[in-house]
């Protein structure tokens, strides 16, 4: 059921869970790779769980994505890392507390420092001769989808179904990326270079590829609607925004109203007033934005109000964790 392209000469003997972690600035498209991977894994047959740590900038800095993939559940992340694909060059110093002996480090030689032991692996010269840079990212989920046995089809799906809305040749040089990818692993394994490695690749799972694949923000979403919820606003604020995205593309099938406030403040006393007219409202908000709601939080005591907060922590000084 589960064939693929590759012999399992690469593979090491503990293989029962990995941790995969991708490292670069922001606009890198770190999170384009985490939501393909994820569906990749997934519709092969494997069990994952993924976590973000990103910085409050929208290009630059150092953001990472780790994606654990087992062949049984994973209901938390770790600190090890058994594969990271760093970037650039700020990757390795942002994670060197995680990175042993035994992390296996898939990159172009350029962006590490020259000391650095790494298989060296041209994505970004590869996505050149696809036609466009940007394709680098993808060329990275074919090359990882590769090594872990996922058959090509499962990708290239995954492509066309991501890619649709952008056009034609945009998901054709995808396409290609995936099939370039795949090509650069056989590469590696053909010239020995992966089987020296001893890669931890989990077994595949029966069952896997129906479950649903949720993040976060979607679990909580749909916890709401359940609840009955058919009002929200909020002042967009990271991790909570997700929520308010969410429900915002599915007001019209759930009957929801979906409000971005000003700020804070108007955004809990929005909610209130949705309850006072007889609706379920909600808000949605991180630690900051949560210490502007205090007063809205006693203001629905004094009225015996019902309200729901959703409370996204996140770590940082003073934020609430």
């Amino acid at each position: 059921m589960y064939k693929t392209d590759f012999k399992n000469n690469y593979l090491s003997k503990d293989k029962q869970k990995t941790s995969l972690v991708l490292c670069g600035e922001a606009g890198h498209g770190i999170q384009t790779v985490e939501g393909l991977l994820t569906q990749i894994f997934k519709l092969g047959g494997l069990n994952v769980f993924a976590t973000k740590e990103y910085m409050s900038r929208v290009r630059g800095g150092s953001n990472s994505t780790q994606i654990r993939v087992s062949s049984k559940k994973v209901l938390a992340p770790v600190k090890r890392i058994d594969i990271l694909i760093p970037l650039d060059k700020s990757a390795l110093p942002h994670l060197k507390e995680r990175i042993s002996k035994d992390t296996i480090i898939l990159g172009e030689k350029e962006k590490v420092s020259p000391e650095q032991e790494i298989l060296d692996v041209p994505f970004s010269r590869v996505a050149k001769e696809i036609g466009n840079p940007i394709f680098a990212n993808i060329v990275e989920v074919g090359i990882i989808a590769a090594i872990f046995r996922i058959k090509q089809q499962i990708p290239l799906e995954c492509i066309r179904k991501y890619f649709s809305a952008k056009g034609e040749k945009i998901t054709q040089g995808n396409i290609a990326a995936i099939k370039r990818g795949y090509e650069l692993a056989s590469d590696l394994i053909k010239k020995g270079s992966l089987a020296q490695l001893s890669i931890p690749v989990p077994d595949f799972s029966q069952g896997i590829q129906e479950e649903i694949l949720l993040n976060g923000a979607e679990a909580v979403s749909l916890g709401a609607i359940s609840g009955g919820c058919n009002f929200i606003s909020a002042y967009p604020m990271s991790p909570s925004t997700g929520v308010l995205i969410f429900l915002s593309q599915h007001t019209e099938e759930f009957n929801i109203i979906a409000e971005q406030a000003e700020d804070e403040i108007s955004a809990i006393n929005l909610a209130l007033g949705a309850w006072y007219a007889g609706a379920r409202g909600m808000v949605t908000t991180s630690g900051g934005g949560f210490a502007l709601m205090e007063e809205g939080v006693s203001l629905a005591g004094m009225l015996e109000l019902p309200i729901v907060i959703h409370l996204a922590q996140r770590p940082g000084p003073a934020t609430g964790l």
